[in-house]
């Protein structure tokens, strides 16, 4: 499990591109500014298992009947990530993204300018920047799934990335709410409660908080 305490790296960060390296970083990435993007996104649900002892878990309405229907995205769920390419001929090609590529680009051309960073040799004449769509291995597009009820295809746009470190902001918040309730009732120090294990922290806030 990861400490929760690790986890406040991220508040360090406003940007969610450098929020996400922080948070391979917290995962044990060496490198993560060099992580090809589908990595990155597995790599992202491996730690919010780890950080909140649960997979990640995406509801969808069903329009035809109104169920609704819940989705699990982990590792284990999801297609293994692996290396993807275009070979364009001797010495020229297109590599997969990683999280370095989609630093500081332009507001105006940025499929462009990222073609341009991921081109391996020189980069074709009569090349689109959709190109990098063939290199893509990110978990980010609609989630298909049936209906539990009627059996209906539903659609629903998924991005990991984004998922995830809401999910991990989301924690933060919940741990910072049982510190200052434990503080508040018991008068405890911030080193004594964050040196508690997270169930038992949380079971100590519960019972402050149900007032028993």
């Amino acid at each position: 499990m990861v400490d929760d305490r690790a986890l406040t790296a991220l508040r360090g960060h406003d940007s969610e591109l450098a929020q996400a390296a922080a948070a391979l970083a917290i995962g044990g990435v060496a490198d993560p500014w060099q992580v090809p993007l589908g990595d990155a996104d597995r790599r992202l649900l491996a730690l919010h298992r780890s950080a909140t002892g649960r997979d990640l878990e995406v509801t969808v309405t069903c329009a035809s009947c109104g169920t609704v229907n819940t989705a699990v995205l982990a590792p284990s769920t999801v297609p293994p990530w692996e290396p993807r390419s275009v070979w364009w001929g001797p010495g020229c090609g297109l590599r997969e993204p990683v999280l370095a590529d989609l630093a500081d680009l332009p507001s105006t051309g940025a499929a462009l300018e990222l073609l341009r960073r991921c081109a391996v040799g020189p980069l074709p004449l009569d090349a689109e920047p959709s190109a990098v769509e063939l290199v893509d291995t990110t978990l980010a597009g609609p989630l298909v799934v049936s209906c539990v009820d009627c059996g209906t295809s539903i659609e629903a746009p998924v991005d990991v990335e984004p998922l995830v470190l809401a999910a991990l902001f989301r924690r933060l918040d919940a741990v910072d709410v049982e510190v200052h309730l434990l503080a508040e009732a018991y008068g405890w120090d911030l080193a004594t409660i964050e040196a508690l294990p997270g169930d038992r922290r949380a079971r100590f806030a519960s019972i402050v908080a149900e007032g028993r």
